[in-house]
């Protein structure tokens, strides 16, 4: 372990401050976190919001409350584009401090991960090795497809420095992203255990860091049966059904819908689905602050039909000792431990199915919320337990001290890889 301050550089082709991207708030709070314990924390980030339709990168930035320095691109930057012949200048950046946490977001224009931008991505790479030059990482963290992302991890490996890529999602299967990658660390248990069994990748198992000043919320106004993000990979077509039910037969039940990052729209394009019949049920806009959702969520609801990677929300809804009703899919069972209700779905309803569950179907999850509603003794046992398991699995002081501890512990010439890769398992293939 470092006896000294460690110095790390984040570089990633997302905004740094995307408040709508769970990734993003954990790798922002991450930073925080070291920056607070006394290490030296700088990020490296473009203008791409995360599956999303983006709002102004300009407004975003000014929206954070803090001075912002806006520059041209480097002069040698200009002039290595022309004496390769080009004529364009380059993309702009902003600098800004954030928390502690020196920030420099290239205000890039062309950001699909299929189709990267010549110049931005070699402006990218340049701001990085202007960076790793001047400000000397020990370590550069990284997460992500896009390209640009291999090609920093590559010329930081070939500087020495100690190089980790966090992986929070499905999708990296391929083994080539980790050719350059001394350490990874995943999101939950769940997912290491899908890419040792996919790929044989060795990593590090550390459930997604939360800032409790972010998610803490008063509960005397905690009314509301919550669902986040209504998408069918959310599992749109069960609480759909779900609200039909409550609708028709429990209108003493206020549901809330809080948009998120996928489609707002899609909960009420569902066929043969009307809920303007049903003035219970409310639409709410993304919130900035987990806080300002859980501020009026009495029971949340998270009926996952893909396996979640881990369910953040669930999580803190724990931290609120807001009771979570969470699907059998994925992390999510480990993810609120015993602090929530696990609750089963139909096989057939995939994140491609687009059709209602039976009420049959939805019955489980229509009985345990009556039952919630219906006995406070009940209610009062569940939420006790749900703040139990907020604060042994997600203290913050807990999760503070495990990923320092593991940050600062990193070191350079890791091996992510089993010898030979293991084959994929009967059940890593049905997952």
């Amino acid at each position: 372990m470092h006896t000294h301050p460690v110095r790390i550089l984040l570089a990633i082709h997302n905004v740094y401050t995307d408040h709508t991207s769970g990734a993003q708030k954990c790798l922002k709070t991450l930073m925080e976190w070291l920056s607070e314990a006394g290490h030296e924390s700088r990020v490296l980030a473009s203008a791409r919001f995360d599956g999303r339709e983006p709002e102004p990168i300009d407004q975003h930035l000014r929206s954070l409350g803090v001075p912002l320095r806006q520059r041209p691109p480097q002069d040698a930057f200009v002039k290595w584009v022309k004496g390769r012949g080009g004529q364009a200048r380059g993309r702009k950046v902003v600098d800004f401090r954030l928390n502690g946490v020196d920030v420099a977001t290239l205000l890039t224009r062309y950001n699909d991960p299929q189709q990267p931008n010549r110049l931005e991505y070699e402006q990218f790479v340049f701001e990085f090795d202007q960076a790793c030059a001047t400000f000397r990482p020990d370590l550069v963290m990284t997460q992500g497809a896009h390209p640009v992302c291999q090609e920093i991890m590559r010329r930081a490996r070939a500087r020495g420095i100690t190089t980790v890529f966090r992986l929070a999602n499905f999708g990296y299967e391929d083994d080539r992203l980790y050719q350059d990658v001394d350490h990874v660390f995943t999101c939950s248990p769940f997912l290491s255990r899908h890419y040792f069994n996919r790929i044989g990748l060795v990593s590090t198992p550390l459930t997604s860091p939360i800032h409790w000043d972010e998610v803490l919320s008063p509960p005397d106004r905690r009314h509301f049966l919550t669902f986040i993000n209504p998408t069918i990979h959310k599992g749109a077509g069960l609480f759909a059904r779900l609200a039909l039910m409550l609708g028709e037969t429990r209108p003493d039940i206020p549901i809330l819908v809080v948009q998120s990052a996928g489609d707002a729209t899609l909960l009420n394009s569902i066929q043969g689905v009307d809920f303007t019949k049903y003035p219970q049920i409310m639409a709410s806009p993304p919130a900035r602050r987990p806080a300002d959702i859980f501020e009026l969520t009495k029971v949340l609801l998270v009926p996952s039909v893909f396996h979640e990677p881990f369910g953040r929300v669930a999580a803190e809804a724990l931290i609120n000792g807001v009771p979570p009703l969470v699907s059998n899919r994925g992390a999510l069972p480990d993810t609120v431990g015993g602090g929530g209700q696990v609750l089963p779905l139909p096989a057939w309803l995939t994140e491609t199915a687009t059709g209602l569950v039976s009420p049959d179907e939805a019955r489980p999850w229509f009985d345990a919320v009556c039952a919630l509603w219906d006995d406070p003794n009940r209610y009062a046992v569940a939420s006790k337990a749900a703040l139990g398991a907020g604060r042994a699995l997600y203290g913050e002081d807990i999760q503070r001290r495990r990923y320092i501890d593991y940050v600062t512990g990193l070191k350079p010439g890791g091996r992510v890889f089993v010898d030979p890769p293991a084959p994929p398992t009967a059940e890593a293939s049905s997952a």
